[in-house]
């Protein structure tokens, strides 16, 4: 599969209190964790961050926002613009626990879709999911409408729900997807006995 890695990186952290991408948790920070699983994955790394030179890692780029203050839509819609490859596994930073294992399992079912995206507990996990370049001109209508729920769109392409019995191959579910937003959610993490896995 021909998929670049789109990390999302642009939020503004408000309810941690600090950049939570810089945040370290098992020996690396969070963004670092997430170009060395997506270099398991991809050979084009980008990182939606609302900068050009934020982080600095060498072998990605860094892309703004066309649409500012549009929230993760606007950078997939970003990412999406600056890829070479006609697919992309889009991942947001604060899912500490991510492994490429997942990625690669969400690429592979890519075939004939354009929005392969899990399905948990009722709700779509857009930021942990693949996307192709035909997404771009649909979310563009989005934005340009002031839509910024993710779904929203996906009634204009050809979506794949991957639900939770599949995504167990993978691993457990409530740690693959842990989402990381508050302080507590931090302590709640370091406390914990879950490090990375592979």
């Amino acid at each position: 599969m021909e998929a670049s890695g789109i990390i999302l990186a642009g939020g503004l952290s408000s309810r941690m209190g600090a950049d939570k991408n810089l945040m370290a948790y098992s020996n690396e920070t969070l963004i670092e964790h997430m170009v060395k699983e997506m270099r398991q994955v991809v050979d084009e790394i980008i990182i939606a961050s609302n900068h050009t030179a934020k982080y600095g890692i060498p072998g990605t780029t860094e892309v703004q926002d066309i649409y500012p203050g549009m929230g993760p839509l606007g950078g997939i819609h970003a990412g999406l613009l600056a890829t070479k490859k006609p697919w992309a596994f889009v991942v947001a930073t604060d899912m500490p626990l991510f492994r490429a294992e997942l990625a690669n399992f969400i690429l592979e079912r890519c075939a004939e879709y354009d929005v392969v995206v899990p399905y948990i507990n009722g709700r779509w996990e857009p930021l942990c999911a693949a996307y192709s370049r035909e997404c771009i001109k649909p979310i563009g209508e989005c934005l340009k409408a002031d839509i910024r729920q993710i779904h929203r769109f996906y009634s204009q392409v050809k979506v794949l729900k991957v639900g939770e019995k599949e995504l167990r191959a993978v691993g457990k579910i409530d740690e693959l997807f842990y989402n990381m937003n508050t302080p507590e959610d931090y302590r709640y993490l370091c406390e914990s006995k879950v490090t990375y896995q592979g």
